[in-house]
């Protein structure tokens, strides 16, 4: 009996514990049931918003095209202003820019962030329970950023800030105000807040308008000294006259120069009251050319003018214009030399130049670049009727024919240049012209200025010390016997010594000065006969026979006008004394027409009172050779 007793006990006391465990597998698996619903919906919990906008039971998409509607038609509503003292600055909410996506998917995750209170959630917004998700504004969102910007930059103009200003020939200055400082980042967080609540509010009403306001609060701080010397760095100009760019050929802007006493500034802040404005002077410098000074006188006057001209081969002229193109519209600012040499360059084969009869070591050779040298002496002739100063010139081993004695400028590159300078207050230009006319060619050079005095000059050359060419015999055994045969190739040269003035006059003809332009000297070269050495030394002919026998050919030997020979070009001679060419007056220009002069014959021209022979000048190396 008692063993079936127990028997029962025992069995009675596990069946509540067994009805516990069912009832709570039953509640378990209709809570996960529940979550497990909640989190198979595709759409919003009930009694879902955003920002007031009821999105309940909708999908993503759904709910994303009733914000965006939302926003489009009660945007522009909304309010909100920032105000500060008499300032006030607004947005309207149509200009917000709204993160619709982010906003939505806030919504949407109410109920199903977590599985295990999904469920719960989702039975509780069936019975009425409610959530409300923000909109979403994006970091840094324009509109709300372009209301502080407005704002502040409101606030700093009223702050009257030590600002500053040149007027005329004063620096105005005005001390600055109190400083006032606004927390931004603070007045930012509640914009936001503002904004959200105002979206909130009206979605939340059918109709009506919603306006915001927040007034701003700001601390004052004294004004800090500005930095005295940064101000001068940026006031003080240096003066600058206008110019001629060479590269791009335009005028350059002048500047009118600007300073003022640092301390003087300094003194006239700290006496000042705050926001008080003042003025201390400025030094002003105008510049001695403007643009509008340079543009209308800029090469408008002719200073001077040569015109030679051009004889000899058809490689010569060809020479004589290509050095002639090289120096053509070649500018000089005032101060700026011009070199012949470095203007035109070597004068080579590859740059066109041709073989043309040049001097080496005082005989006549075909060399290439033969006859430029006649290029450098119509500029030199053209410089002669200018005040402008001469830097290096050298006459010629021969007297050249195309230019008076003393008038002629011989170069070699690398060792004899011929060099001017701009001594004139204004940029001149050089202008070159090859031209043919009544069956001969000419080279013309022009040299263009400004000339507000009116000055020009005249060149006059004293020439003296003829040598007339002698007669030489040179041995031929292809000479015909009983003949004399002219060299046609070494022309004879009648020997000259010259020297050269400038004569300086104003405006109205009167003579202002008189510049000596140093001393030229010219070698005389003999005419050159070749004989047959069978004949004998045509000294000792008779009656211009050989031997006292009648030549082969009588009319051969005399040679045709054997003095008046003129040269093709001309060699290399340094003048005396080149380093004593110096202008009267190195700002003076030359006249408008200065006129084209000529070279008269070298033959006819006798100085009024010749001075004795120039000696003891040193011929130029006799194995260079020159143009």
């Amino acid at each position: 009996m008692d063993g079936q007793r127990i028997a029962k006990k025992e069995g009675g006391g596990k069946l509540p514990w067994v009805i516990t465990g069912a009832v709570a597998a039953v509640l378990a698996a209709a809570y996960l049931g529940v979550c497990a619903w909640a989190a198979g919906r595709s759409t919003m919990l009930p009694n879902v918003s955003v920002a007031g906008i009821d999105v309940s039971n909708m999908t993503v998409e759904q709910a994303g095209e009733k914000v965006e509607n939302c926003l489009s038609q009660m945007g522009g509503d909304i309010t909100l202003t920032l105000t500060y003292e008499d300032m006030e600055e607004s947005l309207s909410g149509a200009d917000v820019t709204v993160d619709v996506a982010q906003s939505v998917q806030g919504a949407r995750e109410i109920g199903h962030r977590n599985f295990f209170t999904g469920g719960p959630q989702l039975v509780g917004h069936m019975l009425g329970a409610s959530a409300r998700a923000p909109l979403v504004l994006p970091e840094d969102e324009p509109a709300q950023a372009g209301l502080i910007d407005r704002m502040e930059e409101g606030i700093k103009a009223a702050m009257e800030d030590h600002g500053y200003q040149v007027e005329g020939d004063k620096l105005v200055m005005t001390k600055g105000a109190p400083v006032t400082t606004v927390n931004w980042e603070s007045v930012k967080a509640s914009m936001a807040e503002e904004l959200q609540n105002a979206f909130a509010e009206r979605f939340s009403q059918e109709t009506g308008k919603v306006e915001k306001t927040i007034t701003l609060s700001a601390s004052q701080s004294l004004a800090q000294e500005p930095d005295f010397d940064a101000i001068h760095r940026e006031v003080y100009t240096e003066v600058k006259d206008a110019a001629l760019d060479l590269d791009t050929m335009e005028i350059t802007d002048h500047t009118v120069g600007l300073d003022f006493d640092v301390q003087q500034l300094r003194a006239a802040y700290r006496s000042a009251g705050s926001g008080e404005t003042f003025s201390i002077p400025l030094t002003v410098t105008q510049p001695k050319v403007t643009k509008e000074d340079l543009g209308g006188q800029l090469f408008k006057d002719l200073l001077g003018e040569g015109t030679t001209t051009v004889s000899g081969s058809a490689n010569r002229k060809f020479n004589v214009k290509l050095s002639a193109e090289a120096c053509n519209d070649v500018i000089l600012l005032p101060g700026e030399e011009f070199s012949y040499n470095n203007t035109t360059g070597s004068r080579t084969a590859a740059k066109g130049y041709k073989n043309a009869p040049t001097y080496v070591a005082g005989q006549s050779v075909d060399d290439i670049g033969g006859g430029i040298c006649q290029t450098s002496s119509t500029i030199y002739f053209a410089v002669l009727h200018t005040p402008l100063e001469v830097v290096e010139r050298h006459c010629h081993q021969f007297n050249t024919g195309y230019v008076r004695q003393g008038m002629d400028a011989t170069v070699y590159f690398g060792s004899l240049d011929f060099r001017f300078k701009n001594s004139t207050d204004y940029p001149i230009k050089i202008v070159t012209n090859s031209y043919d006319a009544n069956g001969k060619r000419y080279l013309n050079v022009k040299i263009y200025g400004t000339n507000p005095e009116g000055i020009y000059a005249e060149p006059q050359s004293d020439v003296y010390d003829k040598v007339t060419p002698t007669t030489v015999y040179s041995p031929d055994p292809s000479v015909p016997r009983g003949t004399l045969v002219l060299d046609r190739e070494q022309y004879a040269y009648t020997g000259w010594s010259a020297r050269t003035y400038r004569f300086i006059y104003d405006k109205d003809g009167n003579q202002i000065a008189k510049q000596d332009m140093g001393g030229s000297k010219y070698k005389m070269r003999p005419n050159t006969y070749r004989y047959n050495p069978a004949d004998g030394d045509p000294s000792t002919w008779v009656d211009g026979k050989p031997g006292g026998t009648t030549p082969a050919d009588p009319g051969t030997t005399t040679p045709e006008n054997p003095g008046t020979t003129t040269p093709i070009d001309s060699g290399t001679t340094t003048q005396e004394n080149p380093g004593t060419t110096t202008p009267v007056d190195p700002g003076t220009t030359a006249p408008a027409d200065p006129g084209t002069t000529q070279p008269a014959d070298p033959e006819t021209q006798t100085p009024e009172t010749p001075p004795t022979s120039d000696t003891g000048i040193a011929p130029i190396d006799p194995n260079t050779a020159a143009g």
